[in-house]
């Protein structure tokens, strides 16, 4: 059962089925946040509540899949922001997993750290900007990838962020000369 935290450092639960990878991204975050592990999917959502502000999350897990583990997280209702961490190259069904950042192993201690802090910051923001985020980091992913016939999912995506663009330009303008963490696609 979840032990209430004393620390006021952000709560990150990292879900990994690898223990040394799990231990490892903890030791990178650690002491900046308050860290917990977890190496299956039911132990996530038993470690999963209010306090955390960031989840990473593991795609493959042995006993329930991290793409459900996120969706039942998504039903509880709380404010955080969750990045799916995958040895897998995304594919179209990437749109549909409600995940806010999209991460390919092997990952380095810069790009946990820079992604954890980045989820924070975007965690501040109104939902539609969060939104704006969430499919341009998807974007990214798929891009990135070389994973074939994903060419409409992605003219679908940069369809919905030019929408969305249209409607907030003004507010990633600021955020773009706020700070370097929030990026945008072009």
């Amino acid at each position: 059962m979840p032990n209430e935290s004393d620390s006021a450092d952000p709560t990150v639960l990292v879900v990994e089925d690898d223990r040394d990878l799990a231990a490892t991204y903890s030791r990178w975050l650690e002491p900046e946040y308050d860290v917990r592990t977890s190496n299956s999917g039911s132990g996530a959502l038993t470690w999963y509540d209010s306090e955390v502000s960031v989840v990473i999350l593991d795609r493959r897990m042995p006993d329930i899949p991290g793409s459900t583990v996120i969706q039942k997280m998504n039903e509880r209702d709380i404010e955080d922001q969750k990045a799916m961490l995958t040895s897998t190259e995304p594919g179209c069904d990437l749109v549909d997993i409600p995940c806010d950042e999209y991460l390919t192993k092997p990952l380095t201690k810069a790009e946990l750290r820079e992604t954890v802090n980045e989820l924070r910051l975007r965690s501040q923001l109104d939902d539609e900007l969060q939104r704006y985020f969430r499919l341009t980091s998807k974007i990214v992913a798929i891009e990135t990838s070389s994973t074939a016939g994903t060419e409409a999912a992605l003219e679908d995506l940069r369809r919905e962020v030019n929408r969305i663009r249209g409607q907030i330009q003004e507010r990633i303008d600021e955020l773009n000369g706020f700070d370097p963490a929030f990026r945008t696609i072009e």
